[in-house]
């Protein structure tokens, strides 16, 4: 039987979130979402119920419906509520679900989950369109104020693949994912303040497919074509992300990389307290990180530390408003390890159906 993880990780967000704010100034007036969190993912269930209000359901059909998780930055006033609409392909409603919505001073980040989640009365809600483009918005309602505003809209990709038919409930069905393809050619790249401030970490996040928990993962920094620091993946369990799906070759996996040798500095860092620590704003030049899979290169990516000490940045984040500290950068997929993909998903499909502004892959 298949395994789900419907559920995100989402401690993996929630340790970076402090650092996203803490590092920018506080001029936030209106809600906003960090749009790297947005996550969707699918529910699937073993029965299909043609209406709500049948008397029984369809037996030996498979069904699905969305879920969704996603950060939001303040302010959020009392008397709001977050909500996320849902359409079919064809733009019909389908469902809502309402959001555990927190009061938040400007600025403060929050991880938002479904509220209530009731999986019995969305299965009734659940259906069976095996493939296509699926719009969603996330919006925000303040009744005391008399706004609805929407913070987001987009479309999520679902596809299918045929699971292992040697299993008896499996056979002549069609199990249902999220593809997430536009991912792969993106890495998240920043120094992270939230340890030590003093002396924040070089970070990267990279997604991988066709991959899991087990494998072997490592990625080695170098600084103009010498090696300074490794970090080893699969270490921490809040490092690692996925689009809920266990079957690797359909599995889209986020992994964390820590370059602890590799750090920033600010007024108050004591560098005799990092002895073993190569600064990158005292060292500039050109960066390198190079991701081994199973022993293989799977991943590069290059970025630069200008004369001022600081990463030169594209502007991708601040151009197409995704929030937070990171700095979006391209990532080269190498080798054959994530098997079959669109390696122009990210054209169109990035950010759920949001093509970024700035951003081109690595050839």
């Amino acid at each position: 039987m298949l395994r789900r993880k419907t559920l995100v990780l989402c401690l993996t967000l929630l340790c970076c979130l402090c650092a996203d704010a803490a590092a920018r100034p506080r001029q936030s007036t209106e809600p906003s979402l960090l749009k790297r969190t947005i996550n969707v993912t699918l529910k699937r269930y073993l029965r299909h119920w043609k209406n709500p209000a049948a008397a029984e359901p369809v037996y030996d059909t498979w069904s699905w419906v969305p879920l969704v998780s996603f950060a939001v930055n303040g302010p959020v006033p009392g008397g709001s509520q977050v909500y996320v609409e849902f359409d079919t392909p064809d733009g019909k409603p389908w469902l809502r679900h309402n959001m555990r919505t927190p009061t938040l001073e400007p600025d403060f980040w929050e991880m938002l989950e479904i509220e209530d989640l009731n999986y019995d009365a969305l299965e009734k809600k659940a259906i069976t369109t095996p493939a296509g483009l699926f719009p969603f918005r996330i919006k925000i309602r303040n009744a005391l104020a008399g706004t609805d505003t929407t913070l987001f809209s987009g479309k999520y990709k679902v596809a299918t693949y045929v699971p292992d038919q040697k299993i008896p409930e499996h056979k002549g069905k069609r199990e249902f994912y999220v593809d997430e393809d536009w991912r792969l050619p993106m890495a998240w790249l920043w120094l992270d303040p939230t340890k030590n401030e003093d002396a924040p970490v070089l970070k990267t996040q990279i997604w991988f497919r066709n991959t899991d928990d087990s494998d072997k993962v490592e990625a080695f920094l170098f600084h103009n074509g010498k090696q300074i620091a490794s970090s080893l993946a699969g270490s921490d369990p809040e490092t690692t992300l996925t689009n809920g799906v266990d079957e690797q070759p359909y599995r889209w996996l986020l992994h964390t990389f820590y370059f602890y040798k590799a750090r920033g500095t600010t007024a108050e860092t004591d560098p005799k307290r990092y002895p073993e620590a190569h600064f990158l704003d005292k060292n500039p030049g050109e960066y390198e990180i190079k991701v081994l899979r199973k022993g293989d290169l799977a991943r590069t990516l290059k970025f630069t530390v200008g004369a001022d000490g600081k990463m030169v940045d594209n502007g991708v984040v601040k151009q197409n408003r995704i929030g937070g500290i990171r700095m979006l950068v391209p990532v080269k997929v190498v080798g054959a390890g994530d098997g079959q993909w669109d390696a122009n998903a990210w054209k169109d499909g990035a950010f759920y159906g949001n093509p970024l502004a700035g951003f081109t892959a690595a050839p």
